[in-house]
């Protein structure tokens, strides 16, 4: 099968979370590559506890937040992925396909945006979302290099644990409670790669408004 006749189908990797491949058109993806790279400047060292770290024990990204929006008042491309992500089709497929806790998504939400960056060496450990009243998690996968290797999604429900590959254009969305990881990237030469070649992980945080 082709890669564009599997784009935007929803499947479940588990009883609790929804997958889809290629979940954005060839032409959106490339917008959302120019909001990055127009944003390159907002990507800092993580915060943890109120220390500046990086490589700490829970991530070794850099990373940038959008706050407190709502689906109405969007205005970047990478904002406007709320009106992609809460979608009628993943209303209908989570309905008939999924746990009922996707029923929270039919209420209205705000969300959080939190924008990360990986290069050679990064990684995201092991941690769960639950904070902040959050109930959904929303993640988009950008990696349109093949020079970084690993990276691949780690996501442990009902005490099964589930690896997803690194892919581009991936939309993976869970409940908070869900403990999840990203496995570390790293290049055949130990080397950086340039911006554009990194691993970019765009999630949304949704709550109740």
């Amino acid at each position: 099968m082709k890669e564009t006749e599997k784009r935007m189908k929803y499947y479940n990797l588990s009883e609790n979370i929804i997958a889809c491949n290629n979940f954005l058109p060839k032409k959106n993806v490339e917008e959302l590559y120019t909001d990055l790279l127009n944003n390159r400047n907002l990507f800092q060292l993580s915060t943890w506890n109120d220390k500046i770290e990086f490589f700490s024990s829970k991530c070794g990204g850099l990373d940038f937040w959008i706050s407190n929006k709502t689906i109405e008042n969007s205005d970047s491309f990478i904002e406007s992925l709320a009106y992609w992500f809460i979608h009628q089709g993943l209303h209908f497929y989570a309905r008939n396909n999924a746990s009922k806790v996707y029923e929270f998504l039919t209420r209205k939400l705000q969300w959080n945006i939190h924008v990360i960056s990986y290069n050679n060496g990064g990684y995201y450990n092991w941690h769960k979302d639950e904070k902040n009243n959050i109930l959904f998690t929303f993640n988009l996968i950008l990696n349109k290099s093949n020079k970084l290797k690993g990276g691949n999604m780690l996501f442990m429900d009902n005490n099964k644990i589930y690896e997803v590959e690194n892919k581009n254009n991936f939309m993976i969305v869970f409940p908070s409670y869900i403990s999840h990881a990203i496995t570390p990237l790293h290049t055949e030469d130990d080397k950086d790669v340039s911006f554009l070649e990194q691993r970019f992980s765009i999630q949304f945080w949704v709550s109740l408004q």
